[in-house]
């Protein structure tokens, strides 16, 4: 029989060493061996979730389940490209919602929506709320507001019936995600700090990316600096989906610090780790409050590139607004188009003109025609109102 370390079973699991030692001091890993350089567990012993009692019939146990891995593509070690981690993954669940995730940052959305949509009533919870996050991203560029919500509530109602520690933990940090992810006003991930210890390595990192975007979202640039910049350095190149979240909350930040020159240092740096798998998608989603960085590295270098990402902005931010609006009283506007809205960003961060035009590579002239359209566009007659129609 072939034995692995508790590292190797963390990463053959996706979880963290400290969730496997959990495991083997509770007994729950059968035919595990404690020799005194540590743990020996069998290669093939399932992954066990956690117990609870029934309390019923003399606090019978519910029979143990397989605990899978949430979110793979992010939670796994991802250092040899895409196709490799696939050769790692056994579980056929586990497969396809790495795939999913691979055609969401690629965005191909069609895909990345049929594949979660097999899974939304996995019997998995971890599958289950994988395959729901990943299909409401997908979904937003239909802009099927009735159907994204429909995948909002089950969510929620998925966390009111979680059993056991895994499905807890996982049904917590769903609720986190999606929270930064639609810009709640009522966003607290207080809740699941206590939680990031026993992540996986993966979703350790792209957790604390959440928090440090829900600081940048509150402008506490500095604290959410520190927590990114310490992510970053962990996750390394052996987890690229965190790296380029990581990259861009830091140019996030930057740019509203005016530290320029950073900001164009980690957009690059999240670029290059997302063009070698074709990974747009990330820079989709943030692309506003990037303030202008897609424009200044994209545009003219690889324009085909850059219209592409364009016209998934149009969909993508059109959705995004069917949820996030109705329950906001901040309505960001509709009435702008990527182009516009980099500069009303710029704009409400107290750029001037001289600056909007250097760091969208314009003349000074230009800025003012394209700030004369958004005035007339949002029915504004000063620059101090934009703030009211954009991301903060």
């Amino acid at each position: 029989m072939d034995y692995l370390s508790v590292k190797e079973i963390a990463e053959l699991w996706g979880v963290s060493i400290r969730m496997v030692n959990y495991y083997l001091n509770t007994g729950r890993i059968q035919g595990a061996i404690r020799k005194s350089g540590g743990w020996l567990i069998p290669a093939n012993t399932p992954h066990p979730a956690d117990l609870r009692k029934s309390g019923q019939r003399g606090q019978e146990k519910i029979p143990p389940r397989m605990a899978k891995c949430y979110m793979p593509l992010i939670s796994r070690p991802c250092d040899n490209g895409f196709q490799n981690l696939l050769l790692t993954i056994s579980d056929e669940e586990e497969r396809d919602i790495a795939r999913a995730l691979h055609h969401y940052f690629r965005d191909e959305h069609e895909e990345a929506r049929e594949i979660s949509e097999k899974y939304l009533t996995s019997k998995c919870p971890e599958i289950r709320l994988s395959a729901l996050i990943t299909n409401t991203m997908a979904m937003l560029q239909t802009g099927d507001a009735a159907k994204c919500r429909r995948n909002l509530e089950m969510i929620q109602r998925d966390g009111q019936r979680a059993n056991d520690d895994s499905w807890r933990l996982y049904s917590s940090i769903t609720d986190a995600l999606i929270s930064v992810f639609f810009h709640s006003e009522k966003l607290d991930l207080t809740p699941i700090r206590p939680a990031i210890g026993i992540l996986p390595p993966g979703m350790q990192y792209f957790a604390m990316y959440a928090i440090a975007h829900a600081l940048y979202i509150r402008r506490e640039y500095e604290h959410a600096m520190g927590i990114a910049e310490s992510a970053l350095l962990m996750a390394g190149t052996r987890y690229p989906i965190d790296s380029i979240y990581l990259n861009i909350v830091l140019c996030m930040i930057c740019m509203s610090l005016k530290q320029d020159e950073r900001a164009e240092q980690k957009f690059d740096a999240a670029w290059s780790i997302a063009s070698r798998e074709g990974y747009i998608h990330p820079f989709v989603e943030h692309h506003g409050i990037l303030q202008g960085q897609v424009e200044r590295a994209l545009r003219k270098q690889e324009p085909e590139t850059y219209n592409k990402i364009v016209q998934s902005v149009y969909r993508f931010s059109r959705g995004w607004m069917k949820i996030h609006n109705p329950v906001s009283t901040l309505q960001v506007t509709d009435a702008l188009t990527p182009y516009e809205f980099s500069i009303a960003m710029l704009a409400a961060k107290g750029r001037s003109n001289k600056e909007i035009a250097a760091l969208m590579g314009i003349s000074v002239n230009t800025v003012k025609s394209y700030m004369e359209s958004i005035f007339e566009k949002l029915q504004i007659s000063s620059r101090n109102e934009i703030d009211a129609y954009v991301n903060r």
